[in-house]
Formats: C-alpha cells, sequence, structure tokens
C-alpha cells in the first residue's frame, strides 16, 4: 500500500533552470545596473543611518533601512520591471529571471525564516510568489550582500540556490569595467568604474552553442 501511495505521488512542478554562463549573458546588461544600485543604495543607507544614534536604534533597524534602501534603488533604475508578491516580497523580474534581495550568512545562503514558501524557493518549485499564477517557471535568484564582523555591508554578489543547495555565484569578479552612457555619470559621481560581463565567458558560451 506504501508503494502505491508512493507512486502515485505527484512531485511538484520545478522551475526553468539556470546556469551560471547562461545568466551571465541574459542578464549582461542588467547586472551592471544592479551591481551599481546596490552601490547607490549603501551611500543612501550610510547616509540615513548616520542620523539615527545607535543607542535610538530598533532591533533590526539596519537590516529594515538597507533592504528599504536597496528597494528604492531597484525601482529608481529598474522602474518598469519590480513588483511585490505575497507578504509584500519585493521581486525584480527581468529577462525571465525572478530576483529577490537577502542578507546572506557566512556560507552564502540567505537569512530567511523557514516557511513553506521558503522551502519552495529552495527547492526551485513553481509555487507562486503573487496572488496567481504568473512567473512560476521563472528560476528564481538572490542578490544579495553580506554583513562583516565590525559590521561593514560588503560583498554584493547573485546566487542561485535548487535543491536547498548553492549552486553558483556571481560576483564582481566576473564583470570588467568599460562605458556605458545611460549609468557613467552615477559612476563618475561615486568615483567608480561601471562593469560589463567579461567577453571571454560570451566567446566560453558561444562555442559551446
Amino acid at each position: 500500500m506504501i508503494t502505491n501511495l508512493l507512486k502515485n505521488r505527484t512531485l511538484p512542478k520545478r522551475r526553468r533552470l539556470a546556469t551560471q554562463d547562461g545568466c551571465l549573458l541574459d542578464l549582461q546588461e542588467e547586472l551592471p545596473i544592479m551591481f551599481k544600485a546596490f552601490s547607490e543604495a549603501f551611500e543612501a543607507f550610510e547616509k540615513e543611518i548616520s542620523q539615527t544614534p545607535p543607542m535610538a536604534r530598533a532591533r533590526g533597524f539596519e537590516a529594515s533601512l538597507l533592504n528599504s534602501k536597496m528597494i528604492q534603488s531597484i525601482q529608481d533604475n529598474f522602474p518598469n520591471n519590480w513588483k511585490f508578491g505575497k507578504y509584500k516580497r519585493f521581486t525584480l523580474q527581468k529577462n525571465g529571471y525572478t530576483i529577490l534581495f537577502k542578507k546572506l550568512n557566512n556560507k552564502n545562503m540567505p537569512m530567511n525564516i523557514k516557511t513553506n514558501t521558503v522551502n519552495a524557493i529552495a527547492q526551485q518549485e513553481q509555487l507562486s510568489l503573487f496572488d496567481d499564477n504568473s512567473l512560476v517557471a521563472n528560476p528564481i535568484l538572490y542578490f544579495g550582500y553580506k554583513k562583516s564582523n565590525i559590521g561593514s555591508i560588503v560583498d554584493p554578489k547573485l546566487i542561485y540556490i535548487d535543491d536547498n543547495k548553492l549552486k553558483w555565484i556571481i560576483t564582481a569578479d566576473d564583470i570588467v569595467t568599460t562605458k556605458n552612457s545611460e549609468i557613467e555619470e552615477a559612476f563618475e559621481e561615486t568615483e567608480m568604474d561601471l562593469p560589463k560581463i567579461k567577453e571571454d565567458v560570451k566567446r566560453k558560451k558561444a562555442s559551446n552553442e
């Protein structure tokens, strides 16, 4: 009887598989802007947090403020591609990917409270993050950051999780400096260079097709 139940059990449908090389190509225009958005969010965070002395900060104040600044920056840089889902989970929808934003632990995994939805995301199951069944095939990525031992916000990166395991990471080391007329001015103001996907990644992908 148990065997029959196992045979008749319907496994959850899975989202589309995401690869590192495929993501680098699919988001080659968007990744530099995401890192730029993180830089802008961090600058706004530092400016605002300095106005509140440590003794007056409520629990979770820093994380909440940085998350709000990241949302604001993504909304500014991708005005037509962001969306709030269930439980006001903020997402960026771009080129067939759903991107969430989260603080990461020392194992580069998102610091989430374990829920059925969080578990479904970690398994890349086709559970809708919205009030309808849209975008359930899009692979889910996280754009995250870490907090150092001295409290600094560091190490922004894009990660992909499947089967509850970290599968791959894209960091600033995967991109190189170039020029882009649309956002060059913002980087000049912060004395930063605009990154772009490395050409050797493009060539590697093309040779495999």
